[in-house]
């Protein structure tokens, strides 16, 4: 009878923390489930996954439980995080991992879309460019003890590229050319996040110039100044950077690492309007209107803020960028994810306007498809169209373009 009465008690006990901790963090969420309640009011339906969503990214206290769960960890050696969410190498870089494959992707789809992309902006002239961006995961420097489950993207990687080849899309695979002997695999990606760093990034916006310069002519960048040393100026911020697989795993658990920034030595003149909740208008120069230089403080906490989103604040729904000091400039249209954060101000003195879009975009009220036909067929023209991806978006969900047999967009 007492082991019964002890259950009972415990239980009784256990629910009424969890009740009281469900309604610490309903209190403290408060404003967040009223602003989704407002946004969804004409779609119910979705209020449920929202409200769950804002109380699994507003969790009360959630840094602590973090850090004390990464502290466990590493008091017991342990190279994978959260039942292996997370791998670590011999060398502290984080990676994901996976066992096997969930689903069978059907890739030849997504080449096909860039194909219908192509197809489609070329009757007006624009040039087309997919570049895939290089995957952290490296089978020659990634040192794992055997038999760590690491996610490697590199058969979906050759077989995107192979496709893209055979359907005639010209295509350029950043992971051939990075990490490299002038970015060696430990300057070009970050320990705790799954992006390159911004050498890395300078390093491929240069390799994407060249390419457009030597297959289409483009003359970008005719000094040769604007992708110099010359122009930027290398600081380091020291201890200073926790991406987003630490942020995961906990400070204790990643560390802290260093974050190098390049930071123009010019000012330039430019217009920048991006969505991602609102919709913002900046003007002015290059570090007022494509720098988010807030996140270099020395004080900004690190589980909100990201260093690699001092440029262009890493990704928006969508980018609408004007050099107001090379109005004759080439017009660029870009499909991209975050690893082109970096790459799209880089470009930008380049250009006399760049519209970028976020290939995972979750707007309401538009999509990939919809926008670019609105524009071209408004008269927008575009010089050059860079499509490009992170190895792990290759999947259907990634193309929201061209899908099935209409003619742009179904």
């Amino acid at each position: 009878m007492k082991y019964f009465v002890k259950k009972r008690i415990f239980a009784v006990v256990f629910l009424l923390a969890m009740f009281a901790f469900s309604a610490v963090n309903i209190y403290t969420n408060k404003d967040t489930f009223i602003k989704e309640t407002d946004k969804h009011l004409n779609e119910p339906q979705k209020l449920p996954k929202e409200y769950e969503s804002v109380m699994q990214d507003g969790v009360y206290e959630k840094t602590k439980f973090v850090e004390a769960y990464g502290l466990t960890q590493k008091l017991l050696g342990k190279d994978e995080f959260n039942n292996f969410e997370l791998v670590k190498d011999k060398n502290g870089f984080l990676y994901y991992s996976a066992f096997y494959r969930d689903e069978e992707k059907n890739i030849f789809e997504c080449a096909l879309r860039v194909k219908k992309l192509q197809n489609y902006v070329e009757k007006y002239g624009t040039k087309v460019l997919f570049v895939m961006a290089p995957s952290k995961y490296h089978r020659q420097y990634s040192d794992f003890k055997t038999g760590t489950p690491v996610n490697d993207p590199t058969e979906d990687t050759l077989e995107m590229m192979i496709y893209l080849n055979r359907l005639g899309v010209p295509n350029i695979n950043l992971g051939e050319y990075i990490p490299s002997s002038d970015i060696p695999y430990k300057e070009a990606f970050f320990k705790t996040d799954h992006h390159w760093t911004v050498p890395a990034a300078f390093e491929g916006t240069k390799i994407v110039v060249n390419e457009l310069n030597d297959r289409y002519g483009a003359n970008l960048d005719p000094t040769g100044y604007y992708l110099s040393d010359k122009a930027y100026k290398k600081q380091k911020f020291e201890g200073h950077m926790l991406g987003s697989m630490g942020r995961d795993a906990g400070i204790i658990y990643s560390g802290l690492e260093d974050f190098e920034a390049y930071l123009p030595n010019f000012e330039g003149h430019y217009k920048r309007t991006y969505i991602m909740n609102d919709e913002e208008t900046l003007e002015g120069s290059y570090s007022d209107t494509l720098l988010n230089m807030e996140v270099l403080n020395p004080d900004i906490d690190y589980y909100v803020d990201s260093q690699y989103s001092l440029y262009v604040d890493q990704v928006t729904n969508l980018e609408n960028i004007e050099n107001l000091d090379n109005p004759d400039g080439p017009s660029v249209l870009m499909i991209r994810d975050s690893y082109f954060g970096p790459v799209i101000p880089f470009m930008a003195p380049l250009c006399s306007k760049i519209d970028a879009i976020w290939s995972l975009e979750k707007m309401d009220d538009i999509n990939v498809g919809e926008y670019i036909k609105k524009q071209y067929e408004s008269g927008e023209k575009y010089d050059y169209l860079i499509v490009e991806y992170y190895p792990h978006n290759i999947e259907e969900d990634a193309f929201k373009f061209f899908r099935g047999d209409n003619n742009y967009e179904d």
